[in-house]
């Protein structure tokens, strides 16, 4: 029997979001303490067990602009690479992606100086395989 437990889907995003987006930087949380316009942050907010080889998970992604339409930009830039995410060449396997809530904006108090715009996406991939 094959047992396998879910991937850092964070770090996983934060690796190949950052890879398809050119001018920006990518992370997990925490949020860097230098948070800057062009800045985009993937957090798990949920997710379960689709079978027992595979998992769903649930991300918020909130970017980071100097303004309003940038940051409305960047998100749906973000947004379509994360949906075509599973036709990608990746070093993750992603398999179905839905978005769950487009672009839309979501002012963050931590960062008030920056414009801030955020969607969700379900994303289901394999887990990684467990050794005994």
């Amino acid at each position: 029997m094959q047992v396998v437990s879910p991937i850092d889907i964070e770090d996983a995003l934060r690796s190949d979001l950052g890879a398809a987006m050119s001018g920006c930087r990518v992370f997990a949380p925490p949020i860097p303490a230098d948070l800057a316009a062009s800045d985009v942050l993937v957090e798990v907010v949920g997710g379960m067990s689709a079978s027992a080889a595979s998992n769903e998970h649930d991300v918020s992604v909130d970017c980071y602009a100097g303004n309003e339409a940038e940051a409305c930009a960047l998100a749906n830039e973000a947004c379509g690479i994360v949906a075509s995410l599973p036709l990608r060449d990746t070093d993750t396997q992603y398999g179905a992606v839905s978005i769950n809530a487009v672009p839309y904006r979501n002012h963050d108090p931590r960062a008030p100086q920056l414009a801030r715009y955020t969607f969700r996406a379900h994303i289901v991939c394999p887990g990684e395989r467990l050794t005994f």
